[in-house]
């Protein structure tokens, strides 16, 4: 969006540090609660969920750094 701020775009891209870990443990939790405690296949429910989640976690940061207006025009705004 060309009529973007230069600090609801900082806002927008400082909210990328959080997505990676948020997915992961998402995907830890129910990975734990779903499938390790319902099924006792200890560790391995956990330990597939969060690889899940961190293939989620990168594909929504490349998402939203593909989609970013201002990665290819003028740096400064």
């Amino acid at each position: 969006m060309p009529g973007q701020s230069f600090y609801s775009k900082i806002g927008r891209l400082s909210s990328l540090i959080f997505i990676l870990p948020g997915c992961m443990a998402v995907g830890w939790i129910l990975g734990y609660y779903l499938i390790d405690r319902c099924f006792s296949a200890y560790p391995w429910g956990s330990i597939s969920l969060t690889l899940l989640g961190a293939g989620t976690g990168f594909y929504e940061i490349i998402r939203i750094l593909v989609r970013d207006p201002g990665s290819k025009s003028d740096p400064h705004g």
